[in-house]
């Protein structure tokens, strides 16, 4: 595993990679420190508790196979390379190589690195693989594999953000704010109560399984809802940033975010008000014409909905009488 250096921010003049020791500012120089780069890789996110699974495959010359002996040793490393245990993985099928977190594995929250040792043709080989253990989150942790991806999905749009050294919002920042997955699977919730109640006809869907919304077929709608609302806690979130004053130093202005993540709101939401309502008119059930029974586009039931629908009956009207 990589060696992180030993000076107060790693080692070499400037706290990275060899080199003589930073200067003393009274730190403790012989205590590792974490890897200023290890939030850039991207990483499965697993809730403190869980017990998620994940795993490798092996392929051997282009076809999965397996490595010396079917034995894939896996050890987990934390930010400072300190082993937090080594265990052997079990063999699923050909290729194929697993592990279970226990609970008192992922107890702690933290960045970790997954190294799975083995041997092809007696030649020593190593893979790693990346994690990140959150705080435990009710909401979040509640939600199925399904839900947990559509919160995934949506997290992702807000990654890469340009002053944001975790990656996300610059509200991430604040150590008054709680922005997590386990936030958006908060708004979740109320992305959903809209979906419900927006427009007719209103629905009782929810996030857990009986009367789960149908997210295998229009779970593009729900994430479009989420990442919408997600914009509206921005917004929200900005909103109370005061106005310094007396203050001749250059600093940052973040004041307008408010305004641009409003512009962001207005062209995102757009699109999701033509799903909501492509998704409600499906969702109404409503009767189709039928040429023989209604006839056709001269009949009571034609279309008439459509913009040109009404010329396109003809001028000479077909007429019944009843009696």
């Amino acid at each position: 595993m990589p060696n992180y250096g030993t000076g107060p921010y790693g080692g070499g003049p400037y706290g990275f990679g060899a080199g003589p020791l930073a200067p003393d500012y009274g730190l403790d120089q012989s205590a590792p420190q974490p890897d200023p780069t290890a939030h850039l890789v991207d990483r499965y996110y697993m809730s403190q508790f869980d017990t998620s699974t994940v795993g490798i495959t092996v392929f051997v010359a282009g076809q999965q196979g397996d490595p010396d002996g079917n034995i894939v040793t896996v050890s987990m490393y934390d930010i400072e390379d300190n082993q937090i245990f080594n265990q052997l993985a079990i063999r699923t099928s050909v290729g194929n190589y697993q592990m279970t977190f226990t609970t008192a594995q992922s107890a702690v929250p933290g960045f970790y690195t997954i190294a799975w040792d083995f041997t092809i043709a007696s030649q020593p080989q190593e893979l790693q693989t990346y994690i990140q253990i959150g705080a435990t989150n009710p909401a979040y942790d509640s939600l199925d594999a399904g839900m947990k991806g559509i919160v995934e999905s949506v997290w992702i749009r807000f990654a890469d953000m340009f002053d944001s050294p975790q990656g996300g919002p610059h509200l991430q920042v604040f150590f008054q704010t709680a922005f997590s997955r386990g936030r958006l699977a908060q708004l979740l919730q109320i992305a959903l109560n809209k979906i419900n109640l927006t427009m007719q006809p209103a629905f009782s869907f929810t996030l857990t399984p009986g009367s789960e919304f149908p997210y295998q077929d229009w779970g593009g709608l729900l994430e479009q809802g989420l990442y919408i609302e997600t914009i509206r806690h921005l917004i929200r979130s900005y909103v109370e940033m005061p106005m310094p004053t007396g203050v001749t130093v250059s600093r940052m202005d973040r004041r307008d975010f408010s305004d641009r993540w409003q512009n962001v709101y207005e062209m995102e939401n757009a699109d999701y008000m033509n799903m909501l309502s492509d998704f409600k008119i499906q969702m109404m059930f409503l009767s189709r014409p039928r040429v023989l029974v209604s006839g056709g586009a001269y009949g009571n039931w034609g279309p008439t909905r459509l913009p040109g629908s009404a010329a396109a009956r003809g001028i000479n009207r077909v007429w019944a009488a009843f009696y």
